[in-house]
């Protein structure tokens, strides 16, 4: 059966079905994009960083889904560039130990799955510094060491920061280049190693912390890091990922954001992606006159002044868009150039060929509340799980078959299980750094 949807009116959605050319020519065939999500389907049980976070047949299973689906750009979820510093295991790497003929072969292949229909496959790279876990829990129950220390890259000299940052991101950049995907994108947003660089509490007395123009060169000169190796004239694009909430919470003022914004743009980035907020209310209120506006939104002042600063770099904003005339409304004010859609892809990753063909309006209406984040995320891995069992070129209609959380019945029994898979975590010792993914059983 057809998903229930958010109700929503009809609107003409062509705009969004316009190309985007980025700075250095590269064009994306249209203005949607597959956002990263976090997937945790790559190689986790073998322990050796020489086999540790390489593509599985699933992971490019799962992309030929989305890379058949209509998407202008699709982004993986978090490639670490480090194996001593990465948030969760089941994440995918792209480091100087695992670089070998086999990651190299999978990564083609992913790259190729993720480009199948006319989309450009960008990698997310991070680097998740002092939030790096010491140890993980693999699918097999079986739990490993990785580091007995954590050294926040805060207190890296400038040799390390050139060792372990600057040639770790342009390696990444070379091989992901030479594996055929069309670009990068660092990941400096929700703590991450260049946002722990931006924070105000960053006081290095080098020319690392300080000024915003100081704490903001980790993120520029791996930027040109990754440009020596990978120059703008091959077309690779590199892109970066920001979210309004980090400056909010750590109070970084308006200035020394725009003051970011502007060394982004000057600095070269192709794109950026912008998140942090809700962008159904976002655009409701910009649609009003300036006197009505709720000035406490700080994402649609963020939004706002932000889209004036980037000329050359191309926008997406990520943000729980819900319906196709929020999308529309967005670009033809201005607001941003390209429209990220995360979770909804799991639950339909063609959903950009039924949107752009005038068949759906809005998202489906998962009956999950805001607040239910943790289940949410959850619920996108185990339909990441279906997807991934076969390839979309062996049964092209999987995607029609992944569990229908607009169903109450649905909904309410995956809760369930959440609860019991969070509870067999505790006793194995782990929380989210584990690799497997929920054992779950639909009711239909």
């Amino acid at each position: 059966m057809p998903y229930s949807r958010i109700a929503a009116s009809a609107v003409d959605t062509a705009v969004l079905g316009e190309p985007l050319t980025f700075r250095h020519g590269k064009q994306a065939k249209n203005r949607i994009m597959k956002s990263p999500l976090s997937e945790k389907l790559y190689q986790w049980n073998a322990h050796s960083e020489d086999q540790r976070g390489i593509p599985t047949e699933e992971i490019i299973n799962l992309y030929s889904h989305w890379g058949h689906g209509g998407y202008g750009i699709i982004l993986t979820g978090n490639l670490g560039v480090d194996p001593n510093y990465v948030g969760e295991a089941g994440q995918g790497l792209v480091t100087v130990e695992n670089t070998n003929e086999e990651s190299q072969k999978q990564l083609r292949r992913l790259a190729e799955a993720m480009k199948a229909g006319g989309g450009l496959a960008i990698a997310q790279t991070n680097h998740v510094g002092r939030l790096a876990q010491s140890h993980y829990t693999n699918s097999l129950g079986e739990k490993h060491q990785i580091v007995d220390v954590v050294k926040s890259p805060l207190e890296f000299s400038i040799e390390e920061i050139e060792e372990k940052m600057f040639k770790r991101f342009a390696h990444a950049a070379s091989v992901l280049y030479e594996a055929g995907f069309d670009g990068m994108e660092l990941h400096s947003a929700h703590g991450m190693v260049f946002n722990q660089f931006l924070l105000p509490k960053n006081q290095r007395a080098d020319d690392y912390g300080g000024s915003i123009e100081n704490r903001i060169r980790l993120l520029v000169n791996t930027y040109k890091a990754v440009r020596e190796v990978v120059p703008a004239s091959t077309g690779f694009l590199v892109g970066v990922k920001l979210n309004s909430r980090d400056f909010q919470e750590c109070g970084i003022p308006r200035e020394d954001i725009v003051r970011v914004c502007e060394l982004i743009e000057d600095a070269g980035f192709d794109f950026v992606e912008l998140t942090g907020g809700a962008m159904e209310t976002v655009v409701k209120e910009a649609q009003q006159r300036e006197s009505t506006i709720a000035r406490e939104n700080f994402f649609l002042d963020f939004v706002q002044f932000t889209s004036k600063i980037f000329q050359k770099t191309v926008v997406y904003i990520t943000g729980r868009w819900q319906t196709a005339n929020a999308m529309v409304e967005s670009v033809k004010m201005g607001l941003t150039q390209g429209v990220g859609l995360g979770r909804w892809s799991c639950a339909e990753p063609d959903f950009p060929k039924k949107l752009l063909a005038g068949d759906i309006h809005s998202c489906p209406d998962y009956k999950f509340a805001l607040s239910e984040f943790g289940t949410m995320k959850l619920a996108a891995h185990w339909q990441m799980k279906q997807l991934a069992q076969k390839n979309y070129a062996i049964d092209s209609s999987l995607s029609q078959k992944v569990t229908d959380f607009t169903e109450d019945d649905e909904a309410n029994h995956f809760r369930k299980a959440c609860g019991v898979y969070k509870k067999q975590l505790e006793t194995i010792g782990t929380q989210d750094n584990h690799a497997g993914v929920l054992d779950y059983v639909p009711l239909k």
